[in-house]
């Protein structure tokens, strides 16, 4: 009888072992979901970032566009500011005996100047806002424009 015991005995080590493989093949399945649902909670989030990022480069891309676009408006009163004031110190230099009309012209050279001074300044305000530090160069420490 000793052998249909230990016969009876490896019959159920057999069973005991094939039950612990079974629960440990199920415990690696719910482990290996839970991974997958982790992955793909993931992949979603680097989704909704990556959305993110291209919103924010494309705002940013739109603000660097008028900032330019500020530039070339100044740029543009610049070059004509100083050719009406050249153009009227000639004038006055060779043909007034009066300085009224120089005076006038150099007078809008100066506000054409005063309004590049703003642009440029506004476009510097906008690509400042495009990181972290604040307006650099045109502003001072109390606030003012430089």
């Amino acid at each position: 009888m000793d052998s249909e015991e230990s016969a009876q005995e490896r019959v159920t080590h057999r069973e005991v072992d094939v039950g612990e493989r079974e629960s440990s093949a199920d415990e690696r399945e719910v482990r290996l979901d839970a991974r997958e649902v982790a992955l793909d909670e993931r992949q979603d989030g680097i989704r909704v970032r990556e959305e993110g990022a291209a919103e924010r480069l494309q705002k940013a891309d739109a603000i660097l566009g008028e900032a330019d676009r500020r530039d070339g408006r100044a740029d543009a009163r610049d070059v004509l500011a100083n050719e009406r004031d050249r153009a009227a110190s000639l004038q006055s230099f060779l043909h007034d005996d009066e300085f009224g009309p120089g005076v006038e012209a150099r007078e809008a050279a100066g506000l054409d100047r005063s309004e590049s001074k703003d642009d440029r300044s506004s476009a510097a305000d906008d690509r400042s806002k495009l990181t972290d530090n604040g307006p650099t160069s045109s502003s001072g420490g109390d606030g003012t424009h430089t």
